[in-house]
């Protein structure tokens, strides 16, 4: 019995051991998935939390910019996913707000459109399921003179959110899906696949500067 417990208790040593392993594996191979982004930025600092995944600062044509990877696990039918999440602060203390939220399921933890009351109708020719909101009734206007840069946003599939407020904009996009086994099998969040690639964080950014330039009119009548 002495032996057989010290083959169990050796077993269960070996394992927590490659389980830690697995572990750091994983962690650094998450510190590095925007590296390469950051020389797109002026200013640049990246930052790591407990579980590695990196936050981006640094300035795009001359205002604060924050690039955050954000792994969503509130899911029942499908799989995790991880999001990045792009901030731009540029402030217009006039702009009526809105937000445009695609495939919504009810647990998007990340999402600005459940803090603005007035339902809006979204623009034309946007086939996804989506929920488009705003801070008031004059957020209609804002949408509208948004309208043509939220189409192209959308075209893309991997879009989920985008968000105008006073304070600045937001864009929510998928990096990655969750691995099925480790999620099927033992619940876990897995992103062997993720990645962000330069060319399309450039794009991103450059959608950033078409959606500012879309606002200015809308910007320009209110504080008039």
């Amino acid at each position: 019995m002495t032996l057989s417990l010290t083959f169990v208790i050796a077993g269960l040593a070996i394992i927590a051991l490659v389980a830690a392993r697995e572990h750091a594996r994983v962690v650094a191979a998450r510190r590095t998935l925007l590296d390469r982004c950051a020389p797109l930025l002026s200013e640049a600092e990246i930052k790591h939390g407990g579980d590695g995944f990196p936050t981006l600062e640094g300035r795009h044509d001359g205002k604060f910019l924050r690039a955050e990877l954000v792994p969503d696990t509130m899911t029942i039918r499908r799989l995790p996913q991880l999001w990045l999440k792009l901030t731009r602060i540029e402030v217009r203390p006039h702009l009526p707000e809105f937000s445009f939220l695609v495939r919504p399921n009810g647990t998007e933890f990340y999402s600005l459109t459940s803090a603005h009351p007035v339902v809006l109708e979204p623009p034309a020719d946007i086939t996804a399921d989506v929920i488009a909101k705003g801070s008031h009734h004059a957020s209609r206007q804002t949408l509208a003179s948004s309208a043509p840069v939220l189409r192209r946003i959308f075209s893309d599939s991997r879009m989920k959110e985008v968000a105008v407020t006073d304070r600045g904009l937001r864009l929510i996009w998928q990096a990655d899906e969750g691995t099925r086994g480790e999620h099927l099998l033992f619940r876990q969040c897995r992103f062997e696949d993720a990645t962000v690639d330069p060319t399309i964080f450039a794009a991103l950014l450059s959608t950033f500067d078409d959606l500012s330039s879309s606002l200015d009119a809308i910007d320009e009548a209110e504080a008039a």
